[in-house]
This record gives structure tokens, C-alpha cells and sequence, in this order.
């Protein structure tokens, strides 16, 4: 059913698209308030009748989460069982038409912090003024108090090698590595590398303690890909914690939202 594959979705962060048909006339496979769930990468759940134009509204699915709008699209079939088209061309004699109505259900991003510290602490403060959920793991219980995380979804005091058996973690897990040492932020980065789910792995340090840790996870048969951001943050000056976890939560927000690296300032001395 759709509406458990939806529930399903959400609650692994996967973004998703209802369709909806919301106006059918004539010979039509479904009738109105037939739904279907979709997700960006095609599965589905449910239908709105099949053939080329269930097919054309998963793909216009893919476009309503990809740009997080809602889409209304018209489909014409001028005869009885003939194809279906996306356009608002007349009814024929013998066929039907179909309205749909495509919502995007994106979940919003979160950020999961491995590691208490000073940057994860300025980081979590940024999170709170920007109202971006968050939450953070570490194992050392006397830093990890509330206080000191301000509207924390989750504090998560385990060990760094049980992350899988403390917490769950979705397609809109954003994880920024920043632990207490190298030792730790390789068993952390090692971890996370294995769930393709999670969009985005940053790891603070240097191109040099990165390549030491990744030749080590590659030696053990490890896998390193194109999520991994390290050293982490935008290149915004001076290395203070607090303008690293601003350097952070900037890159994150870009990549999330799909914005670009170019300034809004006009050349206000040629007007």
C-alpha cells in the first residue's frame, strides 16, 4: 500500500513524492484520488494507472523533489486504450483525460556530530540559531550534557565502535567527524563509509591525517567515495573553533540546498 511505503520512506529520511489524481474525465485506468508514492530514483508504491502516463509522472516526481516544488501536469489519451500524453490538447470523442497533482515530501536535513568537543559544541550552537535539527555521539559522558548542546535532538554517549548499535542514521544524515583523535575518527569514518544512504561524511583535519586514515581503511578493504569532505568546511579564513564549525555548517547548507559558491553583490560602480 502507499500510504505504509510513504510511512516507510519518511522515517528513513528518503525523500519521496505523493501523486495524486485530481481531476479524471472519460476513459481513464484510475479515477480521481487514485495516488501513488514515488522516490527520486524511481521506486514506487500504489499507481495512477499504469503504461506512459504512470511512467511520465514518476519522472516528473523526480523533478518535483530534485526542486522541492509541487507539479500539476494534464494527460490526454484521444481514444479509448490509446497512449497517454502530457499536453492539453482537446478530449477526443472516445478517450480521457488526467490531472495529477505531484507534492515532494523531502525530509529536512539534519546534522549528526561525532564528537563533543569545542568545534562540535560551536557547531551545535550554530545549528540552534539556524534551527537545523542536530544531534551528537560521543563516548565521554562529563562533556556530553545538555547544557552544552543547546536543542540537541539526541545526545548519544556510546562507544565509537558501536555506531550502528546507537544510532540510526538516514539520507538526511549529514555526519561531520570531529572527535577527540585520529584513532577514534578512523574507527568513526570507517563505520559510516559502509552506509551509501548517508549523503555527506566530513571529517576535520589535514590532507595528511586524511591520507594516513584512508590508506589504513583502504588496506582493511575499504571503499572511499566522492562523499567525503576532508579536510572539512569552506575556506573562509582564520581556524578559530568557532569560524570552523562556521566554515561547516555553511558547506553543509550548500550542498543540502544546492546553492553555489559565487557572491550576491552587484558592481554597484558602473550604475
Amino acid at each position: 500500500m502507499w500510504l505504509d511505503r510513504l510511512v516507510e520512506w519518511q522515517a528513513q529520511g528518503i525523500p519521496c513524492a505523493i501523486v495524486t489524481i485530481i481531476d479524471a474525465q472519460g476513459f481513464t485506468p484510475r479515477k480521481t484520488g487514485a495516488k501513488m508514492v514515488v522516490t527520486e530514483d524511481g521506486r514506487s508504491a500504489g499507481s495512477v494507472g499504469g503504461g506512459t502516463s504512470e511512467q511520465q509522472c514518476i519522472e516528473l516526481a523526480a523533478k518535483a523533489i530534485a526542486h522541492r516544488t509541487c507539479l500539476m501536469q494534464r494527460f490526454v489519451s484521444p481514444v479509448e486504450g490509446g497512449e497517454w500524453m502530457a499536453e492539453d490538447r482537446p478530449l477526443g470523442a472516445c478517450g480521457g483525460t488526467m490531472t495529477v497533482f505531484i507534492e515532494p515530501i523531502v525530509p529536512e536535513p539534519e546534522l549528526v556530530i561525532f564528537g563533543a568537543g569545542h568545534i562540535g559544541q560551536c557547531l551545535a550552537r550554530l545549528c540552534a540559531v539556524m534551527e537545523m535539527s542536530y544531534r551528537v555521539y560521543d563516548d565521554r559522558p562529563g562533556i556530553l550534557i545538555p547544557d552544552r548542546f543547546p536543542g540537541a535532538g539526541v545526545l548519544v554517549c556510546a562507544p565509537f565502535d558501536r555506531i550502528s548499535e546507537n544510532i540510526e542514521l538516514t539520507a538526511m544524515s549529514y555526519c561531520v567527524i570531529m572527535t577527540y583523535g585520529h584513532d577514534h575518527d578512523e574507527v568513526v569514518l570507517e563505520q559510516l563509509l559502509p552506509c551509501k544512504e548517508i549523503p555527506y561524511i566530513g571529517m576535520v583535519g589535514s590532507p595528511n591525517k586524511a591520507r594516513v586514515l584512508i590508506e589504513n581503511i583502504r588496506g582493511r578493504g575499504g571503499e572511499i567515495d566522492e562523499r567525503l569532505y576532508c579536510p572539512v568546511g569552506l575556506s573562509i579564513g582564520r581556524n578559530q573553533p568557532q569560524e570552523i564549525a562556521l566554515s561547516i555548517l555553511t558547506e553543509v547548507v550548500l550542498l543540502c540546498r544546492g546553492g553555489n559558491l559565487s557572491h550576491l553583490r552587484r558592481d554597484w560602480t558602473s550604475t
